[in-house]
């Protein structure tokens, strides 16, 4: 027998053996991208800019004067489209909920974005809160069981 069949597919298997019994129990951990709610910031302020990756994209990113730049990472390009509806107007108050502790910076561009899992404009939830975006985040992830 060729050492291949006697001592790589063994632990090529045993090595994928492993990785299924790690991803069975501890999976979820892997598969969770949404922080918890209080490890979220809450940050209010007036809309200096908004503009979308592209016109069918699915991220939104904005501006709030003197607080940062942040980007609503979407499953859709409908919802894209709803939240640059309300965030678009210069001047519209927002109150976002954003995880500082990640930053998203696209290639070529000058700045960097913290992800934002609710928005509010004008006191109105815009299509996506917290809850939402945890409820849509556990039907993707029956995706990856």
């Amino acid at each position: 027998m060729s050492m291949f069949k006697v001592k790589i597919v063994p632990a090529l298997g045993l090595l994928m053996g492993v990785f299924f019994l790690a991803a069975h129990f501890f999976g979820d951990g892997f598969l969770e991208s949404i922080p918890s709610k209080s490890e979220l910031v809450e940050i209010s302020g007036e809309i200096e800019w908004a503009n979308r990756a592209s016109k069918s994209g699915r991220d939104v990113r904005f501006k709030i004067k003197e607080a940062g730049t942040f980007v609503h990472n979407g499953f859709g390009s409908s919802l894209a489209k709803d939240i640059y509806g309300a965030v678009s107007v210069v001047g519209t108050n927002v109150t976002v909920l954003a995880d500082l502790t990640e930053t998203q910076q696209p290639m070529a561009h000058e700045y960097s974005y913290n992800p934002v899992y609710e928005i509010i404009a004008n006191g109105v939830v815009v299509r996506s809160s917290y809850e939402e975006s945890v409820a849509s985040e556990n039907r993707g992830s029956l995706l990856f069981p």
